[in-house]
């Protein structure tokens, strides 16, 4: 009861910080979102992604693309220790509320950035990469996430937290997704961390998705005054991975449902249309030529079904054959009319 009363009357606090420092912004951020496939990068549906917005703790995900990184490098071990300064101790609340003069190891960092979204934990983490500074830091981040392509993203610092500076955009959040994704699949995984026990405390993820939705495998919240609450979503079925972007959102459960919807709508698009699917001439003549031809009288048993898979498949497919050309045209670069079909 203790531990709810208490989590109320930070709600309050927030909500009434928000209204009296932030009304301007609260008034005219506006939602912005896109869904994309994280191998190829193709937009599946998107709506003003390239709004500028604060990233808010989104901006973790630069810290930990470097961290990766310099992990790979060999400039940094899992069980490193790592000195924890007094800049990181006066980090403000989401923390772990580390002590200065103590040590907090690699992984320690990481895990306390992907669940609690710890900023003490990511000031150390930026402290060792950035020579003592988490300004430098920042300068690295903004290098690294122009490298990636995210032209409209400027870090001033490691955590997210409010600076006027600092800005993105749901494409380019999108773009660091993948490319954390596809450049440290080895490490990925550590988004998908449900909860972290640091000390006697038991941090939970605060990607909710995470065991609700199937599939979703991580990656980050976030949320500022200024920013509304953001996150950035992997989801995995069948082997197709997609990731999505939700920046702006009012409260957490509106974005948590918007972006449930964004990934549902977008996973169905993708059976209903499968890019692999699209078959090529050769197969489709053959296979309405097969649909068109009755089977031989004596067919022997392995044959007659192999004719009737084949069938099947392509009357499940066209109805006419005017549908079938259709198909046929769709397949190629150039006309049906044009093309030298020859009979055999």
């Amino acid at each position: 009861m203790r531990a709810y009363k208490k989590l109320v009357l930070m709600s309050l606090y927030i909500w009434m910080a928000c209204s009296v420092i932030f009304p301007a912004q609260a008034w005219a951020r506006k939602t912005s979102f896109i869904v994309v496939c994280a191998e190829t990068g193709k937009v599946y549906t998107a709506s003003d992604p390239d709004h500028p917005i604060p990233p808010a703790s989104l901006t973790k995900m630069m810290t930990l693309y470097l961290t990766f990184k310099a992990l790979r490098e060999g400039k940094l071990t899992m069980n490193q220790n790592l000195s924890i300064s007094h800049h990181a101790t006066l980090q403000q609340p989401s923390k772990l509320w580390l002590k200065k003069g103590g040590t907090l190891t690699v992984r320690q960092a990481i895990l306390g950035m992907v669940t609690k979204s710890a900023n003490d934990a990511t000031v150390v983490l930026a402290e060792a990469l950035g020579k003592g500074s988490e300004k430098i830091f920042a300068v690295h981040m903004t290098n690294q996430a122009h490298k990636l392509g995210m032209k409209n993203t400027v870090f001033k610092n490691a955590s997210g937290l409010p600076n006027k500076r600092q800005i993105t955009t749901a494409r380019d959040m999108a773009t660091l997704s993948r490319a954390l994704y596809k450049h440290f699949p080895e490490y990925f995984k550590f988004f998908s961390t449900k909860e972290f026990r640091y000390g006697k405390t038991v941090h939970r993820n605060h990607n909710h998705l995470l065991g609700k939705i199937k599939g979703v495998d991580g990656i980050k919240t976030g949320f500022t005054c200024a920013s509304g609450f953001n996150l950035a979503a992997s989801i995995v079925r069948n082997n197709h991975r997609i990731i999505a972007v939700v920046l702006g959102g009012e409260t957490r459960h509106a974005r948590d449902k918007k972006m449930t919807n964004l990934l549902e709508a977008a996973y169905t698009k993708i059976q209903g249309n499968p890019g692999k699917s699209r078959p090529s001439i050769r197969g489709l003549i053959h296979a309405h030529t097969l649909s068109t031809q009755k089977p031989p009288k004596k067919p022997t048993l392995k044959k007659h079904r192999k004719h009737r898979k084949k069938t099947k498949l392509i009357k499940a497919n066209y109805s006419t054959l005017n549908e079938l050309f259709h198909d046929l045209e769709a397949s190629s670069s150039r006309p049906l009319s044009s093309l030298p079909l020859r009979a055999h």
